[in-house]
């Protein structure tokens, strides 16, 4: 069981609109031709850099006003002071440059849906350019919709910690419902004292009024979250925690809900410490 410490420093989750002052630019990176996600990609991306008070860094392969519409438009001060002069680009594996160049305080990119080689290949680079930067990866699945109520699975760690903070941001823009939700898979009395304390802790730290917490016991966590994530219009994680070779043999919850899910998810990655 994990003491109080250890609890404060996974969740110690700020307010919404207290994360600015000391953040870089949120750069909204490349995305595909998929209006689901490029929308959801700008609705993040502006969440966030509104958040955090931060410049708004738009590549030039993002048509801000297309892409958005009327469903969440972004405010004029980001959609013209503050775009970047970047080539459009059709991977994302040349994002990394743009990272160098602008040092973003996080990185908003699109990650492909399902279990696909292209979705392994964003992985990838959301993970190395986790070594400068907060990754926050988003998909296209589903429809782009308002937001009116947000999955935060968590499972402590530096990438949940990020899941909730942005999960926070994105809730606090859309005035939306979050439920904080964690899987105890033994059933212990242990099991799930640790996990309401991990619960807990997320929730304190949150300081927003329109959250709960859920301690939900199945023998697979990663079948859970996916079965929750149907009955929400978005769904914030973490990155899996072990290395990419453990995650071949052994596999890992975050990476079978994002292969799995038909919901939309939106996977947190940490800069690296």
């Amino acid at each position: 069981m994990p003491d109080a410490d250890r609890l404060n420093t996974m969740f110690a989750v700020r307010a919404p609109g207290t994360m600015n002052g000391e953040y870089g630019p949120c750069l909204l990176g490349p995305i595909s031709t998929d209006e689901t996600a490029r929308v959801r990609a700008a609705a993040v991306a502006n969440a966030i850099a509104t958040d955090r008070d931060a410049e708004l860094l738009l590549t030039d392969s993002v048509d801000v006003e297309e892409s958005t519409g009327a469903v969440l438009p972004l405010p004029n001060s980001h959609r013209d002071s503050h775009r970047i002069g970047a080539t459009p680009l059709e991977t994302s594996n040349t994002i990394q440059p743009i990272v160098s160049e602008q040092n973003p305080s996080v990185t908003v990119m699109e990650r492909a849906s399902g279990a696909t080689f292209l979705s392994d290949l964003r992985a990838s680079m959301a993970e190395r350019l986790a070594a400068d930067t907060d990754v926050l990866t988003v998909d296209g699945r589903g429809a782009a919709e308002p937001i009116a109520s947000i999955l935060v699975p968590v499972a402590g760690g530096r990438h949940s910690k990020l899941a909730v903070e942005a999960a926070t941001a994105i809730a606090a823009a859309n005035n939306a419902a979050i439920d904080l939700f964690h899987v105890v898979e033994d059933g212990s009395e242990a099991g799930r004292q640790r996990g309401q304390e991990l619960l807990d802790r997320a929730a304190e730290g949150l300081e927003y009024e329109q959250s709960d917490t859920w301690l939900y016991e199945a023998s697979s966590p990663a079948d859970a979250i996916t079965e929750q994530s149907t009955y929400y219009d978005l769904t914030v994680m973490g990155a899996p925690t072990v290395s990419p070779l453990e995650r071949f043999v052994f596999g890992s919850t975050a990476t079978e809900v994002q292969d799995d899910a038909d919901a939309p998810i939106v996977v947190a990655h940490a800069q690296q410490p």
